[in-house]
Protein backbone atom coordinates (compact mmCIF):
# COMPACT_ATOMS: atom_id res chain seq x y z
CA UNK A 1 0.00 0.00 0.00
CA UNK A 2 0.91 3.56 -0.60
CA UNK A 3 1.45 6.07 2.02
CA UNK A 4 -2.24 7.45 2.28
CA UNK A 5 -2.59 10.95 2.44
CA UNK A 6 -2.51 12.71 5.83
CA UNK A 7 -5.54 14.95 5.38
CA UNK A 8 -8.82 13.08 5.80
CA UNK A 9 -10.22 15.29 2.56
CA UNK A 10 -7.36 14.43 0.67
CA UNK A 11 -7.36 10.71 1.42
CA UNK A 12 -11.46 10.90 0.33
CA UNK A 13 -10.59 12.92 -2.90
CA UNK A 14 -7.83 10.24 -3.76
CA UNK A 15 -9.58 7.24 -3.01
CA UNK A 16 -13.83 8.04 -3.70
CA UNK A 17 -12.79 8.51 -7.56
CA UNK A 18 -11.52 4.87 -8.14
CA UNK A 19 -13.06 1.51 -9.42
CA UNK A 20 -15.42 0.71 -7.04
CA UNK A 21 -15.01 2.58 -4.31
CA UNK A 22 -18.21 5.52 -4.90
CA UNK A 23 -20.47 2.22 -5.20
CA UNK A 24 -19.48 0.41 -1.87
CA UNK A 25 -19.47 4.18 -0.32
CA UNK A 26 -23.39 4.19 -1.73
CA UNK A 27 -24.16 0.49 -0.44
CA UNK A 28 -23.18 1.18 2.95
CA UNK A 29 -25.26 4.34 2.60
CA UNK A 30 -28.15 2.79 1.65
CA UNK A 31 -27.51 0.29 4.66
CA UNK A 32 -27.85 3.31 6.91
CA UNK A 33 -24.14 4.09 7.45
CA UNK A 34 -22.55 7.95 6.83
CA UNK A 35 -20.01 7.57 3.99
CA UNK A 36 -17.94 10.63 5.64
CA UNK A 37 -18.08 8.05 8.79
CA UNK A 38 -17.21 5.15 6.79
CA UNK A 39 -14.59 6.77 5.00
CA UNK A 40 -13.28 8.70 8.27
CA UNK A 41 -13.15 5.03 10.12
CA UNK A 42 -10.97 3.69 6.87
CA UNK A 43 -8.41 6.92 6.96
CA UNK A 44 -7.81 6.01 10.45
CA UNK A 45 -7.01 2.57 9.68
CA UNK A 46 -4.87 3.54 6.45
CA UNK A 47 -2.93 5.47 8.88
CA UNK A 48 -2.61 2.60 11.43
CA UNK A 49 -5.23 4.03 13.80
CA UNK A 50 -8.36 2.30 15.85
CA UNK A 51 -10.94 4.19 15.57
CA UNK A 52 -12.83 2.97 18.77
CA UNK A 53 -11.33 5.76 21.22
CA UNK A 54 -13.16 8.66 19.47
CA UNK A 55 -16.13 6.66 17.62
CA UNK A 56 -19.28 8.11 19.80
CA UNK A 57 -18.08 11.05 19.38
CA UNK A 58 -18.12 10.89 15.36
CA UNK A 59 -21.53 9.11 15.25
CA UNK A 60 -22.73 11.62 17.15
CA UNK A 61 -21.40 14.53 14.90
CA UNK A 62 -22.35 12.86 11.35
CA UNK A 63 -25.44 11.99 12.71
CA UNK A 64 -25.97 15.43 13.63
CA UNK A 65 -24.58 17.08 10.44
CA UNK A 66 -26.47 14.62 8.66
CA UNK A 67 -29.96 15.30 9.68
CA UNK A 68 -29.48 18.49 10.00
CA UNK A 69 -27.52 19.88 6.74
CA UNK A 70 -26.60 17.09 4.28
CA UNK A 71 -29.54 14.93 4.05
CA UNK A 72 -31.94 18.46 3.57
CA UNK A 73 -29.89 19.29 0.76
CA UNK A 74 -29.89 16.11 -0.96
CA UNK A 75 -33.65 16.07 -0.08
CA UNK A 76 -33.30 18.78 -2.28
CA UNK A 77 -31.46 17.92 -5.05
CA UNK A 78 -33.80 14.57 -5.17
CA UNK A 79 -36.87 16.90 -5.86
CA UNK A 80 -35.18 18.51 -8.77
CA UNK A 81 -34.29 15.29 -10.79
CA UNK A 82 -37.86 15.48 -11.89
CA UNK A 83 -38.46 19.42 -10.89
CA UNK A 84 -42.52 20.59 -10.41
CA UNK A 85 -44.67 21.58 -13.69
CA UNK A 86 -44.65 25.28 -12.58
CA UNK A 87 -40.32 25.13 -12.76
CA UNK A 88 -38.91 25.60 -16.04
CA UNK A 89 -36.30 22.55 -16.97
CA UNK A 90 -33.15 24.52 -17.14
CA UNK A 91 -33.57 26.66 -13.92
CA UNK A 92 -34.19 23.39 -11.98
CA UNK A 93 -31.00 22.00 -13.42
CA UNK A 94 -28.90 24.90 -12.42
CA UNK A 95 -30.19 24.56 -8.86
CA UNK A 96 -29.94 21.07 -8.91
CA UNK A 97 -26.04 21.44 -9.63
CA UNK A 98 -26.10 24.43 -6.87
CA UNK A 99 -27.53 21.98 -4.35
CA UNK A 100 -24.90 19.73 -5.27
CA UNK A 101 -21.86 22.35 -4.86
CA UNK A 102 -23.04 23.12 -1.71
CA UNK A 103 -23.64 19.46 -0.44
CA UNK A 104 -20.16 18.69 -1.89
CA UNK A 105 -19.78 21.66 0.58
CA UNK A 106 -21.36 20.49 3.69
CA UNK A 107 -19.51 17.05 3.44
CA UNK A 108 -15.93 18.87 3.27
CA UNK A 109 -17.09 20.79 6.72
CA UNK A 110 -18.06 17.49 8.18
CA UNK A 111 -14.65 15.84 7.00
CA UNK A 112 -13.03 18.95 8.32
CA UNK A 113 -14.81 18.77 11.85
CA UNK A 114 -14.01 14.76 12.07
CA UNK A 115 -10.06 14.52 11.19
CA UNK A 116 -9.16 16.08 14.73
CA UNK A 117 -11.01 13.19 16.24
CA UNK A 118 -8.45 10.87 16.89
CA UNK A 119 -8.12 6.85 17.45
CA UNK A 120 -5.46 5.48 19.23
CA UNK A 121 -2.70 3.68 17.80
CA UNK A 122 -3.13 -0.22 18.50
CA UNK A 123 0.56 -2.43 17.95
CA UNK A 124 -0.02 -5.07 15.22
CA UNK A 125 -3.03 -4.53 13.77
CA UNK A 126 -3.30 -4.28 10.14
CA UNK A 127 -5.26 -1.30 8.12
CA UNK A 128 -7.96 -3.56 6.60
CA UNK A 129 -8.42 -4.94 9.93
CA UNK A 130 -9.06 -2.08 11.80
CA UNK A 131 -11.21 -0.09 8.79
CA UNK A 132 -13.03 -4.03 9.42
CA UNK A 133 -13.14 -3.62 12.76
CA UNK A 134 -14.29 -0.14 13.24
CA UNK A 135 -16.68 -0.44 10.36
CA UNK A 136 -18.00 -3.45 12.47
CA UNK A 137 -18.12 -1.43 15.77
CA UNK A 138 -19.62 1.55 14.61
CA UNK A 139 -22.73 -0.66 12.94
CA UNK A 140 -23.52 -2.35 16.12
CA UNK A 141 -23.54 0.89 17.95
CA UNK A 142 -25.80 1.99 15.18
CA UNK A 143 -27.52 -0.95 15.46
CA UNK A 144 -26.65 -1.41 11.37
CA UNK A 145 -26.87 -4.80 9.32
CA UNK A 146 -23.80 -4.07 6.91
CA UNK A 147 -21.21 -5.74 4.86
CA UNK A 148 -18.19 -3.44 4.99
CA UNK A 149 -15.64 -6.28 3.09
CA UNK A 150 -16.62 -4.50 -0.45
CA UNK A 151 -15.96 -1.19 0.85
CA UNK A 152 -12.75 -1.82 3.07
CA UNK A 153 -11.31 -4.39 -0.34
CA UNK A 154 -12.21 -1.08 -2.53
CA UNK A 155 -10.52 1.82 -0.46
CA UNK A 156 -7.54 -0.72 0.30
CA UNK A 157 -7.50 -1.32 -3.67
CA UNK A 158 -7.62 2.38 -4.48
CA UNK A 159 -4.95 3.18 -1.73
CA UNK A 160 -2.37 0.40 -3.98
CA UNK A 161 -2.97 3.25 -7.13
CA UNK A 162 -2.85 6.53 -5.02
Amino acid sequence: MNTPPERFWDFSLAVYPRPGVKDACLDLQGAGLDVNLALWIAWHGAHGRDAAPALDAAIALSRDWSAGVVKPLRAARDVLKTPPDYVRPEEARALRQAILATELEAERLQQMALEPLQGARPSGLAPRALTEDGLAACAARMRLDIAPHLFVESVFGALESV
